[in-house]
């Protein structure tokens, strides 16, 4: 099991990936942001760019990451780069999903930890998560990576718990 960046190699088991998704009537894959219309290649090089620092306008720089194992993608995470002004107050640093069928395994765990370590590389020191209030399980992976509640807050969809987890404490990583 490794988390990587998507590659050429990936197209099949990406598209069982969002298939799993859409049988399962789940319309929304936090962390993903790939476009329908867009080939395999494309989306694979989009990513790349984002990651270096060549975001579409209006968004910032992140890193896409892919759980894979034995050639079946099992979850996505995107790390943002930095926070904008929206990003603090709805979506934090990182989002992430599990396939539907390989949910309550640790998966997701896994994701939000790499994407600590990620983050701590960038020179970050704190990093914003949130989920959506009634989302048990993705309050407790965040909680289980160090998570701490700074509130909730209504949005025009539902409430959402905002959390912060430290990476850095008196200028050493923890």
């Amino acid at each position: 099991m490794n988390i990587v960046p998507l590659k050429l190699e990936h197209e099949a088991a990406l598209r069982g990936f969002l298939d799993e998704f859409a049988a399962s009537d789940e319309t929304e894959i936090n962390g993903y942001f790939g476009r329908p219309e867009w080939t395999h290649a494309e989306t694979v090089a989009a990513f790349a760019r984002w990651s270096d620092g060549e975001p579409p306008e209006e968004w910032v720089s992140s890193t896409t990451s892919f759980l894979v194992d034995e050639g079946r993608i099992l979850g996505v995470s995107n790390l943002r780069h930095r926070l904008t002004r929206h990003l603090f107050e709805h979506g934090g640093h990182v989002g992430y999903s599990v396939r539907p069928s390989e949910r309550n395994c640790g998966h997701a765990t896994r994701l939000l930890r790499d994407a600590a370590r990620k983050a701590r590389r960038l020179g970050i020191e704190r990093l914003r998560v949130a989920c959506d209030a009634d989302n048990v399980s993705s309050a407790r992976v965040i909680e289980k990576c160090g998570g701490v509640l700074e509130n909730e807050v209504p949005t025009d969809d539902a409430p959402i718990r905002r959390y912060w987890i430290r990476l850095r404490e008196r200028g050493r990583s923890l």
